[in-house]
């Protein structure tokens, strides 16, 4: 009886949340859809719910109940109003280099905690969800949601923004299983080449198949810093290096920072690296891609003349934040040669050039859309 009652009460609050969002307009028709199979699915664990309900069903229903909340959490932040566009833009492309399937939505939830940069894993991946809805209900969910969270004062920083990249590698990690493999190999390997993995593993010779596991967090780390890399460059670095004050120190879920940046730059210097070279080797068997730089480097003038930069590739999309950081960290003495502003501030510079990245990327964007409704309605003129 009590097991029902909670039930009930679990309902009622779900009942409440859906008509407070009820109203959310998306610009993604996709999930506008989404949001519509909720109420539906609401509506059906209501039809449902009766005083016969066994404790296994009341269960059941709960998780049910909990895929609404989660959902609503993430859909809440993604609204045409709150979503941070520009950059889920670059992410969506991102994400699409890496599935072969249009059956994922990236959507943000924007938190108080200024270090809140993560993934979640609850709904992309969790197939026993989705089939047990469509098992007591007939209800498909077309598309999944790929959860990212990101501090709400920082949604529209994007300097920052370069670690949702990485955290987009942690949803292809876990999509492919990529880190749990790479974990077991090293547990198996012979001791002579595990002595090579030393630099990045201090504890290597702590590592055998009964406890591999414990590796596979850091294995991750070093997997998303790569995959990050591919469109952003060293941009992440110098971000992970402030903020950890660059420590060779490792944690329970993090490597050494000062590992980490050597990883990413032997990948992007193209050097060897025996952990590298398990990383290709496994991401390629296991996604069919290989890690690969995929961003073009931008040769403009254009943000020191406070001018948005002229993007006409995916390529270069994601290759602008290496740009704007790098416009950041250079001589700011070409602002005073190109547009004539003298003692240009931090403060300054950190608003231009974050201003310049953000309509950079949203005019790529409307010049992209205005491009497809060209071929598909035709020249304007006619």
């Amino acid at each position: 009886m009590s097991s029902l009652k909670l039930l009930d009460l679990h309902i009622s609050q779900a009942g409440i949340l859906l008509d407070k969002f009820q109203d959310n307009y998306y610009s993604d028709s996709n999930k506008q859809l989404y949001h519509a199979n909720l109420n539906l699915l609401f509506d059906s664990i209501v039809a449902s719910t009766t005083p016969s309900l066994d404790d296994a069903a009341v269960y059941n229903k709960q998780e049910q109940l909990n895929f609404i909340f989660t959902s609503l959490e993430f859909l809440k932040d993604s609204t045409l109003n709150a979503i941070p566009f520009e950059v889920v833009s670059c992410l969506n492309l991102a994400m699409y280099d890496w599935v072969d399937k249009d059956e994922y939505i990236i959507v943000t939830s924007l938190n108080n905690n200024i270090n809140s940069f993560s993934y979640d894993p609850t709904l992309a991946l969790q197939d026993f969800l989705y089939q047990s809805i469509a098992t007591d209900y007939n209800i498909t969910f077309n598309k999944r949601l790929v959860q990212i969270n990101l501090p709400l004062i920082l949604s529209k920083d994007y300097f920052s923004s370069v670690v949702l990249y990485h955290e987009l590698g942690h949803f292809i990690d876990l999509k492919y299983g990529i880190s749990e493999k790479i974990a077991l190999h090293i547990a198996l390997l012979p001791q002579l080449e595990k002595n090579k993995l030393v630099l990045y593993i201090p504890y290597i010779n702590q590592i055998n198949v009964h406890n591999y596991q414990v590796l596979t967090p850091h294995i991750a780390e070093y997997f998303c810093d790569v995959f990050a890399s591919q469109y952003i460059g060293s941009t992440s670095n110098y971000y992970l290096k402030y903020l950890t004050k660059n420590s060779n120190i490792y944690g329970n879920y993090h490597p050494a920072t000062t590992n980490r940046i050597t990883l990413v730059d032997n990948f992007i210097s193209k050097n060897q690296d025996v952990l590298l070279d398990i990383i290709q080797i496994f991401t390629r068997d296991s996604s069919k891609r290989l890690l690969q730089k995929r961003y073009d480097e931008i040769s403009s003038e254009d943000f020191y003349k406070f001018i948005p930069a002229e993007i006409s590739s995916a390529s270069e999309l994601h290759g602008v934040f290496n740009y704007g950081w790098n416009v950041y960290l250079n001589d700011w003495d070409a602002f005073k040669t190109l547009s004539h502003v003298e003692n240009l501030t931090g403060n300054q510079a950190y608003k231009i050039i974050n201003n310049l990245i953000e309509k950079s990327i949203g005019n790529y964007f409307i010049n992209e859309d205005w491009k497809k409704s060209i071929t598909l309605h035709g020249s304007i003129t006619n």
